[in-house]
């Protein structure tokens, strides 16, 4: 009999962390459990600047940090997507900051390191077909900018 339940949660904790469902952030319901208990990934689409700023705010008593800390507490990974490719709004040091993955609505993953120096080990952290965000004092190490070159990250400079 117990073998049998064991099965049986196994079997719907699998199911659970291969369903992913998109809510845009208009529309995020207040009590999210449902959504958490069906879905191992939730992304949040159409985030702008303002939406980011109250997420690294990390206000306790704010609905939204408290619906995030509810996603953490069921293991659901949470992603960010923004309403467009995040120019010029969007702050590269925000995604440092963010412990959230970050992309834009055409499904590029944004990365910024936030050092000086972007060397292989910063670059080899990002996932192939991703998109590095850097300023133009950051400077690449030359194998680094190989590993970008054959991953085929795609590189973002701002001012």
């Amino acid at each position: 009999m117990i073998e049998k339940l064991v099965e049986i949660i196994v079997k719907r904790l699998k199911l659970r962390a291969a369903n992913k469902t998109v809510i845009a952030v208009s529309k995020m319901p207040r009590d999210p459990v449902a959504i958490f208990m069906e879905n191992g990934t939730v992304r949040l689409t159409q985030v702008n600047k303002h939406f980011l700023e109250r997420i690294l705010g990390g206000n306790r008593a704010e609905s939204l940090t408290i619906w995030l800390e509810t996603a953490a507490e069921y293991g659901v990974t949470i992603e960010l997507e923004l309403y467009d490719n995040g120019e010029p709004w969007l702050d590269y040091k925000m995604l440092s900051q963010l412990v959230y993955p970050v992309f834009t609505s055409a499904g590029e993953r944004l990365f910024h390191p936030s050092s000086e120096v972007i060397c292989y080990s910063d670059s080899a952290l990002i996932p192939s077909g991703s998109t590095l965000c850097k300023f133009k004092k950051q400077l690449i190490t030359p194998l680094a900018n190989e590993y970008l070159t054959k991953n085929n990250i795609a590189v973002r400079e701002r001012q």
